[in-house]
């Protein structure tokens, strides 16, 4: 009976030390990592802050404004798809330019799309619109759950044309529905027009479930 409640013990035991001590770390942020994005294309950020609906959000005091690669600690930037895996000349060019009101549940991001993340098709890969659209619908509903933290239960996607290489994109992305542990958020990506004569092209239209799991409730103070 001792050696079977020392073998359930000792286990439990690491578990519980391990939870504790290896967050601390993390959140010191003790993995040499850059501390400045390289390769960041600043003639399209520009051209983005040119724009009349770049100046419309950056002049409204209820909304919040940061770069995709601050939502996140700095030690898994390069794992991360946006400032990491797909970062770089010709592929994803800037850190996407994030502008959200929290109460509302409503996001706009910026993005712009390099030549090399294109398919067969010599067009946008499909696969990064589903990383775009993934990624912003669920930062649009993260902040209306309990513990600010959740996964996708289902990303369902309307594709409706494909996005031209070297394009600069734009998601608009909205709280439909906020109950408890789910949230539903609606968006669309689409082009951004640089100038008063081009229009917007519809890339996709997604809807997104977003759920907090219960357990989540008792990791709240980890800075994931």
């Amino acid at each position: 009976m001792f050696r079977g409640t020392v073998r359930k013990t000792i286990p439990l035991l690491a578990f519980g030390i391990g939870i504790a001590a290896f967050p601390k770390e993390w959140r010191k942020g003790q993995f040499k990592t850059e501390k400045k994005l390289i390769h960041i294309n600043d003639q399209v950020i520009q051209q983005i802050e040119s724009t009349d609906e770049y100046k419309k959000l950056v002049s409204d005091p209820e909304i919040k404004h940061y770069t995709s690669s601050k939502a996140f600690p700095e030690q898994h930037h390069s794992n991360y798809v946006n400032t990491g895996l797909l970062f770089g000349p010709s592929l994803m060019e800037i850190d996407p330019m994030v502008f959200i009101n929290e109460k509302t549940g409503e996001l706009t991001s910026f993005y712009h799309l390099g030549d090399k993340l294109i398919s067969q098709d010599g067009q946008i890969h499909n696969g990064v619109v589903s990383t775009i659209l993934d990624e912003g619908l669920c930062s649009a509903g993260f902040p209306l759950l309990p513990s600010k933290k959740g996964v996708t239960a289902s990303l369902l996607i309307d594709f409706k044309n494909q996005a031209p290489p070297r394009s600069t994109v734009v998601l608009h992305a909205r709280v439909k529905e906020s109950k408890g542990r789910k949230v539903v958020i609606e968006g669309y990506l689409e082009t951004l027009p640089l100038s008063k004569k081009e229009s917007p092209l519809l890339i996709a239209e997604s809807k997104c479930v977003l759920v907090e799991p219960r357990w989540f409730k008792y990791f709240s103070w980890l800075q994931i």
